[in-house]
């Protein structure tokens, strides 16, 4: 091979070289374009959705008031019937608020307060529009139920049970209709058939057609 040729053949390689390192350099600078890896991980937050957590803070807040009417008519009530009752109530309830309870806890979301002040203070959740959350049912303070006749405050209990039961199966039907969460949802069916029980028996203490003091 003559000079000339040598000299031909080796600028051909070094071309050649040149190339493969710009293409190379490319290749590089496309690469960063990974975003779209971190965008397309799940997020933990896609598990609920809001239906559930106003569900689960909606249910404690009514479970604890009708803890708190129960306690009232176990100490004011002079029916047998409406103190079993009451009694029955508070067995129930408590499980289901722990479950609610540490279902929030684990989300790290608020869990409403058991005092009674705050169940007052608790706004409503929704409007009355089909498969949303009801508002709370307001409740008298203690020295105005026990202030009232035995007639009278039995039909006054009864019927502030029914009130708060009817905003538990507002909350549980808002629940099964728009709810995501697996857990939450299987709690909301537990609780239909509780509140769809307690409602029967009620209906029996509250006989004929009670009238109500105000």
């Amino acid at each position: 091979m003559n000079t000339r040729t040598r000299s031909l053949v080796l600028l051909a390689a070094a071309m050649t070289m040149a190339g493969a390192a710009v293409t190379g350099c490319g290749a590089t600078t496309a690469t960063p374009a990974a975003p779209a890896v971190v965008a397309a991980q799940p997020s933990a937050s896609g598990q609920f959705n809001n239906t559930d957590v106003q569900f689960a803070q909606q249910a404690i807040a009514l479970r604890q008031q009708a803890r708190w009417l129960a306690q009232q008519a176990v100490e004011g009530a002079q029916s047998v019937g409406l103190k079993q009752y009451a009694t029955e109530v508070q067995s129930a309830s408590q499980p289901q608020i722990d479950q609610l309870t540490a279902w929030l806890t684990q989300h790290n979301l608020p869990v409403p307060s058991a005092a009674p002040g705050a169940m007052a203070s608790m706004p409503a959740m929704a409007s009355a529009a089909p498969n949303t959350m009801p508002s709370l049912p307001a409740m008298p303070d203690a020295a105005t139920l026990q202030g009232l006749s035995p007639e009278q405050f039995q039909a006054r209990v009864v019927e502030l049970f029914s009130a708060n039961h009817e905003g538990l199966l507002g909350s549980i039907t808002a629940e099964l209709a728009n709810g995501v969460d697996p857990t939450v949802k299987g709690i909301a069916d537990q609780l239909k058939a509780t509140a769809a029980s307690e409602q029967q028996q009620l209906q029996a203490l509250a006989g004929p057609t009670p009238t109500p003091s105000r």
